[in-house]
């Protein structure tokens, strides 16, 4: 699963809605769950896709965070030397 997640300003939540919602379609790509979550001001959503390559294209289109999930690092990568440190520790 690929999630990214999107803050959109509470006022332009619907127009934004809709510009995600013909992007999506224009695409082809079809997402697998949609999330809202308030935010202060904004409404955050989180859209999950199956494919990597659509939450890519997506969290550039839409300025997302994207949350993909975690891989093998090769070694001497920074986030392989995080997991070193956290195993070392225990």
């Amino acid at each position: 699963m690929h999630s990214v997640t999107v803050r959109i300003c509470a006022g332009e939540f619907s127009a934004t809605m809709t510009a995600i919602r013909e992007w999506l379609d224009a695409n082809r790509y079809r997402p697998t769950r949609y999330k809202y979550d308030h935010d202060e001001d904004a409404v955050l959503v989180t859209v999950d896709f199956p494919a990597g390559v659509a939450a890519k294209a997506f969290a550039t289109r839409f300025d997302g965070v994207d949350r993909f999930p975690l891989q093998p690092a090769p070694p001497g990568s920074g986030r392989q030397l995080l997991a070193d440190a956290i195993r070392q520790r225990r």
